[in-house]
């Protein structure tokens, strides 16, 4: 096979399922199921780790969703260049052929 080629459709979907994933992760509030360390064991050296835990783990999780919430624009934008870079050759060589023949 010469030179390369590009599933813009298969992008297309892996934007859509990344975009839909940070969505998700988005909403999941993953501190939550930790507190009830912390309301059962008040003032224990468990009780302030459960904190700690919860606000990592809702931190981290919001930092992800954005991240993939990234990731998913960028590939849709990807698709779009190769799109645009297609349909722009397409017109490129319909020139050079329409001149080509135009010179027989």
């Amino acid at each position: 096979m010469d030179g390369y080629d590009v599933n813009v459709e298969g992008l297309r979907r892996a934007a859509k399922a990344a975009g839909s994933a940070g969505e998700q992760a988005g909403q999941v509030r993953l501190g939550e199921s930790v507190s009830p360390v912390a309301e059962a064991m008040p003032g224990s050296a468990s009780a302030g780790q459960a904190k700690a835990l919860a606000t990592a783990w809702d931190q981290r999780l919001r930092g992800w969703s954005a991240d993939i919430t990234t990731f998913s624009g960028n590939l849709t934008t990807s698709a779009d260049g190769y799109d645009k870079d297609e349909a722009s050759a397409v017109e490129d060589f319909s020139l050079v052929g329409g001149m080509l023949g135009f010179f027989k």
